[in-house]
């Protein structure tokens, strides 16, 4: 019988360098939870975030030195070589193959059966987004290299801000083990067929890392587990920050989502913001900062919301691939850890 309160952690994007802090702070942490009976029972995420989630899915946190310890180790082929849909403009061509060999290499069969073990009160969530164009004609180059800009100035103050009105952008969640009450075109199951390439279109920015999946590379359409949805036609999946970053606002003002807020309900909550001001931006845009809204305002007096940001200038950028600066930002991220858990923070949060 359960005694401990079901705990969440919501994992935020970053890149591959907030990641790898984002990494060294929950490895300490799910080792600290998982010896004290504490261990998250739902993790979620957008991009690295969602990635970081899977990790947590695991329910070791062997799964994530596993990958930190060997980013931008992989040989690849030269650039000249790289396959043209992971080709970006500007030379980075071998980070989405980096990205491909990391999930292919961390989430191997082992991980992927730890993840689908089917244990009680375990949930998982992915945020993905799918885009459309409002005109329903196809996706081309030219519209990623619109997204791309979108994501470039999502820094500079609102009113400066592009915002291309061309598309929609539909957060898509992808979650295991999904009730079959619970499916729909928002909403749809993550599986072991699905799960690698979710986890690619959850991190996949337009242009930076090539062109972005198709809705049948992600299982949306193939079988009776994924049915077509009409949305789908000319669609493609990508970065789930675009449309969700943190859910919080989303999961109780939009209908489409609010049985799977419910669902995935937690009596506790950490949120690791990799913002240096631990801003809960919404979506990759920053038009909204969760910070001040009601519930999460609550939740925190309340003592059910605890979030948790870098305490010091994160070195490793956002597609880093430099494996001794991603390892010092992710050993950066340990060395935190380790003075949260002395922090008076985590003695309340955890009732200690």
């Amino acid at each position: 019988m359960r005694t401990q309160p079901l705990h969440s952690w919501i994992l935020d994007s970053g890149g591959a360098g907030r990641g790898a802090w984002q990494g060294g702070v929950i490895y300490e942490l799910m080792r600290w939870a998982r010896q004290n009976d504490c261990y998250p029972h739902i993790s979620m995420g957008a991009s690295a975030g969602g990635y970081a989630a899977a990790d947590v899915a695991t329910e070791t946190e062997e799964t994530v030195i596993k990958g930190w310890t060997k980013w931008g180790k992989e040989i690849l082929p030269p650039v000249s070589q790289v396959p043209e849909e992971f080709k970006s403009f500007w030379g980075l061509s071998q980070f989405r193959l980096h990205l491909i060999k990391s999930i292919e290499y961390v989430m191997g069969p082992r991980e992927v059966g730890a993840v689908f073990n089917n244990r009680a009160e375990k949930i998982l969530l992915i945020f993905t987004t799918r885009v459309r164009r409002k005109d329903g004609g196809p996706f081309t180059q030219q519209d990623s290299f619109r997204l791309f800009i979108q994501s470039l100035l999502r820094k500079i103050p609102k009113p400066l801000k592009y915002l291309p009105s061309l598309y929609r952008q539909d957060p898509v969640v992808f979650a295991h083990p999904l009730p079959d009450p619970l499916h729909s075109e928002f909403v749809r199951p993550l599986t072991p067929t699905n799960y690698h390439r979710v986890i690619e279109a959850s991190c996949l920015v337009p242009i930076a890392m090539g062109v972005p999946l198709q809705p049948h590379q992600i299982g949306a359409n193939r079988n009776i587990d994924h049915p077509v949805f009409s949305g789908d036609a000319k669609a493609i999946f990508m970065d789930g920050s675009f449309g969700l970053k943190m859910p919080m606002a989303l999961f109780q003002e939009d209908v489409r989502f609010r049985p799977v807020a419910e669902w995935a309900k937690a009596e506790k909550t950490i949120i690791f913001s990799c913002d240096p001001r631990g801003k809960l931006w919404e979506t990759t845009s920053r038009l909204r900062s969760l910070n001040h809204y009601p519930s999460v305002q609550e939740d925190k007096k309340e003592n059910r919301l605890w979030v948790i940001y870098p305490d010091h200038k994160v070195e490793a950028g956002f597609l880093c691939y430099n494996n001794p600066v991603i390892l010092r930002t992710f050993q950066r991220g340990q060395e935190q850890a380790g003075r949260l858990m002395k922090s008076d923070e985590f003695q309340r949060f955890f009732g200690i």
